[in-house]
């Protein structure tokens, strides 16, 4: 039969800033027969303060600990690559998709003319972004791991503003997740909150394919897996991540998975099914924590001086101290607010800021 599962290859930051190693990562995608090889379009200064910390991990083997911000700059994808890689996406017929995590990132793929928009779970509590984006008209797939009902019910009903054209994935933001973690009860949760809304999987477990081929019985019609061209490779995406051989066993799966859904000879596993609630579980909060965006000085204010949305930004926080929500920057666009004490720049923004 036919594939209807569109199956995204999330290239993200495994390319490791080196061109080659797109087109490599492209071609595996392709060859695999994934529909999309997706990347991430950010900056580090729109991303994180230079204040965010370090960053400590562990892939099993080695510890590392580095800057969060030198990180982040070195796996930055460079915006003049973004035309040529459509244009190698599009002779391996295979779309390219991009996450954006900011306003001028969305502005230059919206240049590069592409058929739809990938939002992080990290943005979903960001609705000036989500918000900039529905605007565009563009099919959404949005991502909503760490999040509550609450949370993606805020994103979702901003979207459906302007059009319905929106694809929810379910994931875990615990990398790498373990099986009894993943939790694809959600994916019937969303699916009883959204019934007009198709639903999808982006999985983080280290298994080629045991969680993935159960979401599809669960309904979903979008899967998400990280790829690499090798798990050996420095950067902390790449031991989770597939290798071409195990992407294309994946791809397999997917069809197999397809026909026993069709046929109803399927069976659900209760580990992976999980528990059905949409919330942050214990084992996401770090992580949430870390990269949900929240609001920062963009200047050096004064006790007494009025906080304007132009002297705000929107970064993750990492180990600096988190501030309000995306969502309040309104607050600082309707009201005149001023700062109760002397801020920094990069200083987050909290309540106990302002007046």
């Amino acid at each position: 039969m036919s594939m209807n599962t569109y199956i995204i290859a999330e290239i993200g930051i495994n390319h490791n800033s080196n061109y080659e190693n797109c087109i490599k990562l492209i071609d595996s995608a392709s060859v695999a027969g994934c529909h999309a090889a997706k990347f991430q379009l950010f900056t580090a200064k729109a991303l994180y303060p230079k204040s965010a910390g370090e960053l400590d991990w562990q892939d099993g083997k080695k510890k590392i600990s580095y800057s969060i911000y030198d990180a982040v700059e070195r796996f930055e994808l460079p915006v003049e690559w973004v035309q040529d890689l459509i244009t190698h996406c599009d002779r391996k017929k295979i779309e390219f998709l991009s996450s954006v995590f900011d306003i001028s990132g969305l502005n230059i793929l919206l240049k590069s003319n592409l058929k739809k928009i990938k939002l992080s779970s990290y943005t979903i509590t960001n609705i000036p972004l989500i918000d900039a984006v529905a605007q565009t008209g563009l099919p959404i797939i949005m991502s909503t791991g760490g999040a509550n009902l609450s949370e993606t019910e805020k994103a979702v009903e901003t979207i459906l503003k302007y059009h319905d054209n929106l694809t929810l994935l379910h994931c875990s933001i615990k990398y790498p997740t373990q099986l009894e973690e993943c939790n694809l009860a959600v994916l019937k949760t969303l699916q009883y909150a959204y019934p007009g809304l198709k639903v999808g999987y982006s999985d983080h477990t280290i298994q080629i394919s045991d969680a993935v081929v159960q979401s599809i019985y669960l309904g979903a019609s979008v899967i998400e897996k990280h790829i690499t061209l090798d798990k050996n490779m420095d950067g902390p995406d790449h031991f989770f991540a597939l290798e071409p051989g195990e992407l294309k066993k994946m791809v397999e799966d997917v069809k197999s998975a397809e026909s026993h859904f069709n046929n109803g000879t399927f069976v659900i596993d209760k580990q992976i099914l999980g528990d059905s609630s949409k919330i942050c579980h214990e084992h996401e909060k770090y992580l949430r924590d870390f990269c949900y965006m929240t609001l920062f000085c963009k200047r050096n204010l004064k006790k007494g001086e009025q906080i304007k949305s132009e002297d705000i930004e929107i970064l993750r926080p990492g180990k600096a101290k988190r501030g309000l929500d995306p969502a309040y920057i309104d607050l600082f666009q309707t009201n005149i607010i001023l700062a109760k004490k002397d801020l920094n720049i990069e200083d987050s923004i909290c309540w106990e800021h302002i007046l």
